[in-house]
């Protein structure tokens, strides 16, 4: 739970940025098989994930905080996997509660989330595998453009390696 609502509202400048459409399409061959509800907890109206997911069949529950679904408090009654990029000030708190919810998640972050002794030790814990892209993708807020490296945080996904390069 967060401390305080003003400082979750109040997020740092790159907690609003705009998953770019190719970051989505590069990680479906790794959506397991069985997968049917994928939860988007931090999604905006027309957000690229929820689109990228819906068009390659997938039902998608959208929730965001903007429309009183707090990803901290809410919790839909049925989806088999989380995918988000979550608000990258809070990613602690998301990597968190997301452990806590006991279900396969993918989480884009950037790359120095790798970084950090309790990060380190968390995601040896639980066994995190990542995805990591070959390109730094654009990610976009009010039609400028914030390039830097992202990888997704996988899991419960039993995928083969632990580090997993995707050329893009």
């Amino acid at each position: 739970m967060i401390q305080n609502k003003i400082d979750y509202i109040k997020r740092g400048a790159f907690d609003e940025l705009y998953t770019p459409k190719e970051a989505v399409e590069c990680i479906l061959p790794y959506i397991p098989d069985g997968v049917k509800i994928i939860w988007e907890c931090t999604a905006i109206e027309n957000s690229e994930i929820v689109n990228v997911l819906k068009a390659n069949g997938f039902e998608v529950i959208r929730s965001h905080l903007n429309d009183g679904l707090d990803f901290f408090e809410y919790e839909p009654q049925q989806y088999d996997l989380i995918i988000t990029n979550p608000p990258y000030s809070l990613k602690d708190q998301f990597l968190k509660r997301a452990f806590e919810l006991d279900k396969p998640f993918m989480m884009l972050l950037p790359i120095t989330t790798l970084e950090g002794r309790k990060r380190s030790e968390m995601f040896q814990k639980n066994r995190v595998q990542v995805l990591i892209p070959s390109k730094r993708f654009n990610f976009i807020k009010e039609k400028k453009g914030s390039w830097f490296q992202t990888s997704w945080f996988t899991w419960k996904l039993h995928l083969k390696n632990d580090l997993n390069f995707i050329n893009v």
